[in-house]
């Protein structure tokens, strides 16, 4: 049986919506400006640059998530 939602976990869930979408807007921000129309674009402009960057910026990038 599921347990009841309490206020502080709609509270959290909100707080993660809100945190979604400011990203999703940042995303389309970059996307407009770099005229990239779909996800599949950016993966292509993506993968290259990650690949010839030594991983310094896979390791960049990991640390700014942790």
């Amino acid at each position: 049986m599921a347990e009841t939602v309490e206020r502080e976990d709609i509270i959290r869930i909100v707080e993660g919506l809100k945190l979604i979408e400011e990203g999703v807007e940042k995303i389309q921000s970059v996307m407009r400006k770099k005229k990239i129309r779909s996800i599949k674009e950016m993966a292509a402009e993506l993968i290259p640059v990650f690949k010839e960057d030594d991983d310094s910026l896979t390791e960049s990038v990991i640390r700014h998530l942790g």
